[in-house]
């Protein structure tokens, strides 16, 4: 998720577990340490592409990395602010909630999460909700700004902060509720082309958990639809793309190759053209919103060869988010139903 949704979870965890005792600390620190897990984007400043890529959502958002770690931080914290009346133990359960909050809804996005690093470096992904939602934001921004109005330790304070968990919470859940129905609906209208499918995929458009894009792998082709969970049937236009994976026959353990297949977990088109190949991850989506027959990815790289043509690195293109105001206008009515 987005950093200014990260501080407001954390700011809000922060509030409910020790802000009764530690006034607005309690928001503060959970805000500063709600962004700390993103960090790792340090790294890039070390790294090459392919390893940078292998470290966002790694180490920093593994949950048996913040269960070793927050005792240490809160150690830490706690002898900061000696003189407060939170206990080591209160730190401590601040700073893990903060922590697995940050990883948890991270792992609710396409991006994948390493939740189980060192011991397993799958991305893990649920993809129930947008990278940037303001219906699950503003419930936890607005819960902390107006808890920290309040007089510490009161019922009032406790009572507005936990309004603006649950509502947040609820939202998550309906996104997940959500996506249960709408991937059903993706496999009726597939079954009903008579594509048969091995892998669906479905994640929400951009900034809303009412329209939603799925994916799905026949042999070498992707076909891509939207279905909203206002549509009136299961969807029935889908978007044939040809993956050519062939054109990667002889590269697959290349080292850029490798990072972006496993990155990618299969859902991606490579392009050929005088300068090489690109890779694209549809499952970020197309320019076009897949409203209309074409559109380039959000998400594609070059791929780099070394001087024996082993592809060893990779270098990200320019994203096209140009969109005019008739194609939100289009989304929205899409959106809707229509």
């Amino acid at each position: 998720m987005d950093s200014l949704t990260q501080i407001a979870l954390g700011a809000a965890f922060g509030e409910a577990t020790i802000g009764h005792k530690n006034g607005r600390k309690g928001a503060l620190w959970g805000a500063v340490l709600g962004t700390l897990p993103d960090l790792d984007i340090v790294a890039n400043l070390f790294l090459d592409p392919v390893d940078s890529l292998a470290a966002h959502r790694a180490a920093s958002h593994s949950f048996v990395v913040a269960l070793l770690v927050s005792p240490i931080i809160a150690l830490l914290l706690r002898r900061l602010h000696i003189k407060d009346k939170a206990t080591r133990g209160e730190w401590t359960l601040m700073v893990f909630l903060v922590w697995a909050t940050h990883i948890f809804v991270d792992l609710l996005t396409v991006y994948g999460t390493q939740i189980f690093w060192p011991f397993s470096r799958h991305p893990f992904g649920i993809d129930s909700i947008f990278i940037i939602d303001p219906l699950y934001t503003l419930p936890l921004a607005m819960g902390v700004l107006f808890a920290l109005r309040a007089k510490v330790g009161s019922r009032k304070r406790f009572r507005i902060n936990a309004i603006g968990l649950v509502l947040s919470t609820l939202y998550l859940t309906w996104g997940m509720s959500a996506k249960l129905f709408v991937h059903s609906s993706f496999k009726q209208g597939l079954a009903s082309r008579g594509i048969q499918t091995e892998r669906v995929m479905t994640a929400p458009t951009p900034l809303n958990t009412v329209l939603w894009q799925g994916l799905a792998l026949e042999s070498d082709t992707l076909h891509a639809g939207l279905y909203s969970v206002l549509d009136s049937r299961t969807p029935s236009r889908f978007t044939a793309i040809p993956r050519q994976s062939y054109l990667l026959n002889g590269h697959r353990e290349d080292r850029a190759v490798a990072r972006m297949l496993w990155f990618s977990k299969g859902w991606y088109v490579i392009e050929e053209d005088s300068l090489g190949l690109t890779f694209a991850d549809y499952r970020f989506g197309r320019s076009d919103s897949w409203l209309r027959e074409s559109g380039s990815p959000i998400f594609h790289w070059r791929l780099i060869p070394d001087s024996t043509g082993a592809y060893t690195s990779f270098q990200q293109l320019p994203t096209d988010l140009s969109a005019r105001s008739d194609d939100l206008k289009e989304l929205y009515e899409r959106a809707r139903g229509n």
